[in-house]
């Protein structure tokens, strides 16, 4: 792994000190549309499942997804009422696979409350997950548009298999990076990659223009997930909003694990590696020991350091497509801030 001294961008402070909510603006109106159409799409004749749903969409959410397919149509053109439901339907599909994951890692707090498997039982929660996937398709299927139904569904199949495959390999400290990469591009990266294109596409760009900003979200999703790895780690369960540790006590192992076995001696490496299969060897002393260890050897650095990698080769597909305007670079502040975002 090519890592050299990481060095604070000039940008850390900026990104740090804006919100998310100024890089989005030149889409607002039509985020606050995205809520509509999804509270639309969500109703149902069962008082339950209307339950069910103001639960999970309350605490509304930064709306990556949605925020990332508007602006890259708005890179083109203004979004119309097609886009904004391209982007409702991306928000559904997301939340969707977070009641999934919650299910699968008996998950029991999700944006600082109870987890909806844990409120309601694993059967509805299940089943509620099935619901939304029904709805999204249901929204994205209404233009009969090829493109979006394709691209869409190559990014949900993506995220499967990558979650079938990091599941199929949970407590192997032996993980080799490559796998790793595999893993964050397929139940990550991909689907970010699909929303960026289907922006694009909504706003008639051209297919090389296209591709450039598939290549763009791609990039930036491979940034976004390895800085959540790392938040893991490096945050506190009030401000991630979830227990920090997570994906260590799942046995999940994450680019940070990976570079501080590659720094740790031998003898080290195999007490930590013999910890990580026993699997009961992950309590909390463990796990803080982990993160000490992380803090000490500056690997939260030099995992931000791969994550700012990923986010220039993005500046590089996004500085090919041929619009100059603003909300190019709110799309490179975008990216900067999936990567340095401290929640």
């Amino acid at each position: 792994m090519n890592r050299g001294s990481w060095k604070r961008p000039h940008f850390y402070y900026e990104v740090n000190i804006i919100k998310f909510s100024d890089i989005t603006a030149p889409v607002e109106k039509d985020l606050k549309k995205v809520d509509f159409i999804i509270n639309s799409a969500l109703v149902s004749n069962f008082k339950i499942i209307n339950e069910i749903s103001s639960y999970v969409f309350e605490s509304g959410g930064k709306k990556i997804r949605p925020a990332l397919l508007l602006l890259s149509c708005a890179l083109f053109k203004k979004p119309g009422v097609k886009t904004v439901k391209m982007a409702a339907g991306a928000e559904i599909i997301h939340n969707a696979t977070l009641v999934h994951d919650d299910i699968i890692d008996n998950a029991l707090i999700r944006r600082s409350k109870e987890s909806l498997n844990n409120k309601y039982g694993n059967t509805i929660a299940v089943l509620f997950g099935d619901f939304l996937y029904c709805q999204a398709f249901k929204i994205l299927s209404e233009y009969g548009e090829e493109f979006v139904a394709r691209n869409f569904l190559v990014a949900a199949g993506a995220m499967c298999e990558g979650e079938i495959f990091q599941s199929a390999h949970v407590y192997d400290p032996d993980i080799s990076l490559k796998d790793y990469y595999r893993i964050i591009e397929s139940k990550t990266a991909k689907f970010l990659a699909a929303c960026s294109s289907i922006g694009a596409y909504c706003g008639g760009a051209s297919k090389t223009d296209i591709e450039n900003m598939r290549k763009f979200g791609l990039n930036l999703g491979m940034a976004f997930q390895i800085a959540d790895d790392v938040l893991d780690i490096s945050s506190s369960d009030k401000i991630i909003g979830k227990p920090s540790g997570k994906d260590l006590r799942e046995g999940k192992i994450t680019l940070p694990v990976i570079i501080l076995l590659e720094k740790m001696g031998k003898s080290s490496v195999n007490k930590i590696k013999d910890k990580i299969r026993n699997k009961s060897g992950l309590d909390q002393n463990f796990i803080e020991d982990i993160i000490c260890l992380s803090k000490k050897n500056h690997i939260i650095e030099e995992s931000l350091e791969v994550a700012m990698n990923y986010v220039k080769k993005s500046f590089l597909y996004l500085k090919k497509t041929s619009p100059e305007n603003h909300i190019k670079d709110k799309l490179r502040l975008f990216a900067e801030f999936m990567a340095l975002r401290q929640k």
